[in-house]
């Protein structure tokens, strides 16, 4: 997942939603720790992935480091031709020349982002995407529970609480005539709601 950091609003969810379909997915943000060397790791992931997805924009078109990835990744292409380049458009940004003759997946405003990612994994349906996403959590094996309005929880985002520790109530605001779903720690005490329908 090559991409700009002024990019991640877009690509963490992306590459999120490519995992939850079971794609084995190298995010920055996932892979590198603390201490670890940074160009060691992307390294390192380039010259193994088989799949490079270059995110580009304007951000990534003014990018000294993903212009570099994508380097990378194109003379990795050239010595092995089974590594996929798949260019992510985000934005208008020209692509390069040299990413031109590929096949690019648009993420443009507007895009269905289901759509994009069973392009990518060769899904056929979106039943075959819902089913794949919901093989993977029910491989996870983590208790889940589900807050009308809120979606669903597998833990207190505060102090880490397992799902168990979570309360849900409804509250009826009779003066707006709305129903709210409010979500409570038991543990800590942490609390968040919203308006449901």
């Amino acid at each position: 997942m090559s991409h700009n950091h002024r990019d991640k609003p877009h690509v963490t969810p992306f590459a999120a939603r490519m995992k939850l379909a079971g794609a084995n997915v190298w995010l920055d943000e996932w892979e590198i720790q603390p201490g670890d060397t940074i160009v060691g790791k992307v390294n390192q992931a380039l010259d193994l992935v088989d799949t490079v997805l270059l995110f580009w924009s304007k951000n990534a078109a003014e990018s000294t480091w993903v212009n570099t990835e994508m380097e990378t990744a194109l003379t990795r292409k050239l010595s092995d031709s089974s590594v996929r380049i798949i260019p992510m458009r985000l934005d208008d940004a020209p692509l390069p020349p040299l990413l031109r003759p590929l096949m690019y997946v648009s993420l443009e405003d507007g895009a269905d982002v289901d759509d994009a990612v069973r392009r990518i994994l060769g899904i056929g349906s979106q039943e075959e995407l819902i089913k794949a996403m919901q093989r993977t959590i029910w491989e996870a094996g983590m208790e889940f529970r589900d807050f009308r309005g809120m979606g669903t929880m597998i833990g207190c985002p505060k102090c880490g609480a397992p799902a168990s520790a979570l309360d849900g109530t409804q509250v009826v605001d009779n003066e707006r005539d709305h129903l709210y779903m409010i979500v409570k720690c038991t543990k800590c005490g942490w609390q968040d709601g919203c308006e449901t329908w």
